[in-house]
């Protein structure tokens, strides 16, 4: 296991969009999506609800969203800046709020008092945890990680918060020093035993590099740019997607 300045450099060999498919994955055109950012549902199919967030929305609420990440930046082309402007298009007679808050650095448990602090003042009605990269890479005990996973979750509910945690990146480069397994496999267990969601980043991505979709070579700027822009696009898109479906799917009655 690599510590954290190994994977600082794997992480700044960047993300690179490929205007051709890289060798090895090429696909004829007719086999390409017609939207690219397409999964198959091995890798993600919507499922569950997110009842407390209905709730609110059902009292006439807005729905405000709290991002909590180990990053240190929120650039608008973000994915939480076009979840926040899909999903206002989505409920045009609700307000939607997207706070994002960052703990550069901080492990599962050291972003517990941070989440506890920034949902009490936001009033929000769901969390979206960005978790998992940090305890990778500081090589946490996944027992130790699922318990502060835990708390971080029970925090939330007490406070009257869906939750939504989504894994780390993928990159071919930073997989190949840091063991990201063990940690993605509780993220998917909590959703089982916990009344969360997990949404599969890692997946997401690995998947749209495999079917060559966006690179991760450190070709040029531009094409690192293009590459960002593609992956949060996407990513903005299909949790608005996720939010949207399992609210509406919270007010239907039950079978």
């Amino acid at each position: 296991m690599k510590r954290a300045t190994v994977l600082t450099l794997a992480v700044l060999a960047g993300l690179t969009a490929t205007p051709a498919i890289p060798a090895g994955v090429a696909r004829a055109a007719s086999e390409t999506p017609a939207d690219p950012c397409a999964v198959p549902e091995t890798v993600y199919t919507v499922d569950g609800v997110l009842p407390r967030a209905w709730e609110r929305l059902k009292r006439g609420g807005a729905l405000p969203i709290l991002v909590l990440n180990s990053a240190s930046s929120r650039p608008d082309t973000a994915y939480p800046a076009l979840l926040e402007k899909d999903l206002a298009a989505r409920l045009p007679d609700r307000k939607v709020s997207v706070t994002v808050r960052n703990a550069p650095g901080a492990t599962a448990q050291e972003m517990l008092p941070v989440l506890s602090r920034e949902l009490a003042a936001s009033s929000a009605s769901l969390l979206v945890w960005q978790v998992g990269t940090a305890d990778a890479m500081r090589n946490i005990g996944p027992d130790s990680f699922g318990e502060a996973l835990g708390r971080g979750i029970a925090a939330a509910h007490g406070r009257g918060a869906d939750v939504i945690l989504m894994d780390m990146q993928y990159s071919p480069q930073t997989t190949q020093l840091i063991t990201f397994q063990p940690y993605l496999d509780y993220v998917e267990w909590m959703s089982q035993n916990s009344d969360v969601v997990h949404f599969p980043r890692f997946e997401m991505m690995r998947h749209w590099f495999e079917e060559g979709r966006v690179g991760f070579a450190p070709d040029s700027k531009e094409e690192k740019l293009q590459a960002y822009q593609f992956v949060h696009r996407c990513l903005g898109r299909i949790l608005a997607d996720t939010v949207s479906t399992m609210i509406d799917r919270a007010g239907r009655p039950a079978p």
